[in-house]
Formats: C-alpha cells, structure tokens, sequence
C-alpha cells in the first residue's frame, strides 16, 4: 500500500514538472484541437522569434468534402508537428513556380503564424496581427515561407499569419445551385480568418486588432472579404494592393456554363445538366485530372483582357437564398452603398502594372493593339452594361486619353491603356467611393528599384513599376539583398507605413524624420489625394488618367456594376 501511495505521489510530481516544463517552452501551443510543436528562429539583430507553420485550420478537403465549404480538422493526440511548409494546393497557370520542398496536395488547407511574443507568456502586451492572402490569379501561389518569408514583418513587432486557400477549379468551380457552392477558395479564407480570431491570442496577438492584407489575386480577396457580412468583426482594416474587388478580373458570369464543360471534359460520354451528377463525377476524378484541365474562355463571354484570354475560375456572386453564401450583391454597388465592414483601408498600385504581363513577349502590345482598333467597342468589351451604340463611343473616347490616332500607331498607349483599364481605374474608384464610408489611404509605388526583379522592364518605350513588383520589398522574394541605400530606405520605409497601418490604423500617426515628415491625407470623394511612393514621397491628386475614365464611364454604364 505504501508503495502504490509513493508510486502515485511521485507519478503526480512528475505530471506536474512536465506541465510546467510544457507551459515554459514557447515551441508548445495547445489549441482546442490538439498540441502543435513549432520551431525558434533569429532575425537579423540576432532576436528571436516562434515559427508554427502549416497549422491545419481546416479538415482535408477530399473525398466528400472536395467541393464542399471547408470544415473544422478532427483533433489529435500527438503533439503536431509545425516546423516547416511542405503542402500547397494544387497549382495551375502560367505564372506557376516550383518551390523546393513544396508538394501540391488536396490536403493543403493550413496556416502559418511568426510571433516574437513567446506564446503563453502573459506577461506581454498582446501584439497586432497582420493576415496575408496571397496573390497569383486565384490558381497558383501559397502562404509558404518559400514564396513569403515573414521577417521583415515580424522585426516590426507585428505578429504575422499566412494562409493557403483551394486555387483554379478545386477552389472557384461550382454549379450556382448549392450542389457545388461558389467560392470556396475564398469560403477558405473566411474560416481562416474565423481560426485567426478564435486562437490568435494563444501566440501573443491581439484578436482585436487584426489587419487582413493581400496583393494582386490576394488584394481581390481582401476587398470581396471586406464585402461579405459574414465577415462583421473579424478584423478592423484592411491593406489592398494592385488589385481590388471591382477589378474586372474578380468576377466570373459564366460559372455554371463552365463547371460542366470541365465535367464533360473529363468525361466525353457526360452529358447531363444535373448538379450531383456532376457533382458525383468530378468527386471520383483525379484531382490532378481536375486541376490540369485545358478549358479555354468561350468566345462572347469573358470581360477579361481579350477575346479568350480571362479566368476562368475566379469569385462569383452567390444567390441570397443559399446556405453559407459568402458574396450575393454587385460588387460596386456593396461599396458605393457602404454594405461593407466599414473599416480603414490602405489601398493602392504600382505606377505601370500592366508591363510585368507583356515583359516576356515584345508581340503582345501589337497584338493587344490591333484587337482593340478593329473595334472600339473592345475597349469596352462585356464589362459595362452599355448599348451597343454606346460601346463604340464610350470605347471611341477612351481611346482619345491615351493617342491623338490609333493604338497600333502608338503601342506604348496600349500598355498604358490597360494598366489603367485592369488596375488604376478600378482602384481608384474603390478608394473613392469607400472614402464616403470609412477612412481610405490610397498610394502609387513608383520606385523602380533592382530589388522589385524588374530594373531593366521596358514595354513598348514604357518603363514604370510593373505589377508584384512591390512584393520583395516587403516580403524578401527576391534572394538578391538590396545593393543600394535607395532600395534598402525604401523598403524599411514601406515597412514602417504598412505596420503603423496595422498598429494604429494610421500609416503616419505622428511626423517621423525618416518618413519625411510626411502625413498621409485621407481620400475624401471630391477630392482623390494620394501619396506617391519613391525615393522620397509626395502627396498628389487624381491619380492617373481616373478622372478621364469617369466622365465617360458614368455617362454610358448602366447600372447596377460589378466592376469598374
């Protein structure tokens, strides 16, 4: 008997030693699903911080949950591994890059979380959080550390949260019924957000003061997730770059069309118009069979770019009476009505987007040229509900901003045209009529430095800074280091701008020397200020040609719009 009592007081003593061992180790994160191991690792000034990557925010979407909204993981008995990034979703396009280490899987729905807070140390003012959705065409990219290394963030004492989401078909097709919901890719996002909120505060952030923030693909998703009501408290601003949810490239009309065309590609003898027995096939195909489909936009349907160039699976606006709907009004028309979570944005573009897609090809600015002078109505093309008649002359003027003749007489105006068309005007617009509702900062990066990977892009006789070229200074995907103090000023100063954002919800709080002294003025509608980011920065008005575009725009489109 005395030795049972001996035996269970010393197995007490040492449960006991093991929680506290467990509650000082900083790598050891118990979440309500289970216990996850992450990894220390130093920054630069030799401090530390904690790493927990590819945390399961939701369950594996295989088998019957492929094509379904996304569900919580089971939990675990083990202690979870989380010490590195080795599942993406599955990829497509052309902008896909193979990164070492990195293997496309179905089961891809985790997150990343960097903190420098030693996680379970109550002692410490909770850190704000900052959310990254990545970019890349809704089909390609992830929230791995290989594509987006958090450091330089994360020395900012903010505590940094990336995320993978469902790309291409397995992410944005779906029948508009329900069977296959819309949006899933983006569905991802929100219960990503959900997780971030419910359990930030277990590595030291504060789920009060979340930012979400994306770019490109990712700057849509930030803007469609500033729309969606699901989303009411779930953050408290939002940073969107070059690119936002009235975009024309953020919307697909044809979304049912092309989910049967994918199962009657998979499958020649398929020729149904029943939702689950589409549903059913594509559940039984190969995911990779799924994801490496050719389709191609059909002739008279897409608003992208050109006559069949677009996306094919891209976001789309849900009907109101289906469960879990993320999205169910025109796009435009949420933000110009204030049917949005009303919180500060940052938001804005790079000086001359449009050359980072022509940079490889000198045939393209021709190309785009000759398509739109056959007719002007191309300039135009599905995007605007307009008149035929009105087409042309709306595309007619359009065309007068940018040459005194035609495109193909003068190809730079073409670049030029298009940078507006798919960035700037759209962009702008967003900014403006938000600026009604909430605080709104809108800005044009125009510093062509080395460290953007495209110092030496040309287009047509047009130089600018092309689209993701913003995306090292931040991010450090460019393995070259910066080799010139302009490069290096300007990346710790947009660094500065961007975490004071998510601090303070305020870029320039206060007058800081190495911010120039400078206040960043708020976009009001009747007067588009923004500040104009380079070696030194300068707060302008009506950025690009906006204003040009407005005037005939609002003439001619008939509402309710989308996009812009």
């Amino acid at each position: 008997m005395k030795c049972a009592l001996l035996f269970l007081f010393i197995f007490n003593i040492l449960n006991l030693y093991v929680a506290r061992a467990d509650d000082d180790d900083p790598t050891l994160v118990t979440l309500p699903e289970g216990q996850i191991r992450g990894r220390a690792l130093q920054l630069v000034d030799n401090s530390t911080y904690y790493a927990f990557q590819e945390i399961p925010y939701a369950a594996p979407p295989v088998g019957e949950l492929r094509f379904k909204e996304p569900v919580a993981p089971e939990k675990w008995e083990d202690v979870l591994n989380t010490t590195g990034n080795t599942k993406i979703c599955y990829q497509s396009g052309d902008l896909y890059e193979v990164y070492e280490g990195l293997t496309e899987t179905e089961d891809c729905l985790y997150l990343n979380v960097y903190t420098t807070l030693k996680p379970g140390d109550d002692t410490e003012t909770p850190l704000p959080v900052l959310v990254w959705i990545h970019g890349g065409g809704f089909a390609t990219q992830s929230g791995a550390s290989q594509l987006f290394n958090p450091e330089l963030f994360v020395h900012h004492k903010v505590i940094i949260v990336t995320i993978n989401y469902r790309l291409g078909a397995l992410g944005f097709l779906t029948t508009e019924d329900g069977v296959i919901p819309g949006n899933l890719g983006l569905k991802d996002q929100h219960f990503a957000l959900q997780w971030v909120k419910k359990n930030i505060n277990l590595f030291g952030g504060d789920p009060e003061k979340i930012t979400i923030a994306g770019e490109s693909a990712g700057g849509v998703s930030v803007g469609l997730q500033l729309i969606s009501s699901r989303n009411k408290d779930l953050f408290r601003g939002a940073i969107i770059q070059s690119a936002t949810a009235l975009c024309v490239f953020s919307h697909q009309d044809n979304a049912r069309f092309y989910a049967f065309e994918l199962g009657k590609s998979l499958d020649p003898d398929f020729d149904s118009d029943d939702s689950e027995e589409l549903l059913k096939l594509l559940q039984n195909a190969s995911a990779s069979d799924i994801n490496n489909n050719t389709l191609t936009p059909a002739s008279g349907k897409e608003t992208d770019i050109v006559e069949g160039e677009g996306l094919i699976w891209a976001p789309v606006i849900e009907k109101k009476d289906l469960e879990g709907a993320l999205l169910t009004g025109p796009f435009h028309e949420d933000v110009r009505d204030g049917n949005i979570n009303q919180v500060p944005v940052i938001l804005g573009f790079n000086s001359e987007e449009e050359t980072f897609f022509w940079r490889n090809d000198d045939s393209l600015p021709a190309k785009y040229a000759k398509y739109l002078d056959s007719d002007l109505s191309n300039l135009i093309r599905n995007k605007f509900n307009m008149t035929k008649e009105n087409k042309l002359t709306a595309g007619k003027r359009l065309r007068e901003i940018y040459t005194d003749g035609s495109f193909e007489d003068d190809l730079g105006a073409v670049v030029k045209f298009f940078s507006d068309e798919q960035f700037t005007t759209p962009m702008t617009r967003h900014a403006k009529l938000q600026s009604y509702h909430t605080d709104v900062y809108l800005y044009q990066f125009s510093h062509k430095g080395k460290l953007g990977g495209q110092a030496n892009v040309e287009v047509a006789g047009v130089r600018g800074v092309g689209h993701a070229e913003d995306i090292p200074y931040f991010w450090g995907q460019n393995s070259e280091e910066p080799n010139d103090e302009d490069d290096e000023m300007t990346r710790h100063r947009l660094l500065t701008l961007w975490t004071n954002f998510v601090k303070y919800l305020n870029p320039t709080p206060e007058e800081d020397e190495f911010l120039f002294n400078v206040t960043w003025e708020k976009v009001a509608p009747n007067k588009l200020v923004y500040l104009n980011l380079n070696t030194t920065f300068e707060i302008q008005e009506n950025p690009k040609k906006y204003l040009e575009w407005e005037k005939i725009i609002d003439i001619y489109a008939i509402p309710p719009l989308i996009n812009y």
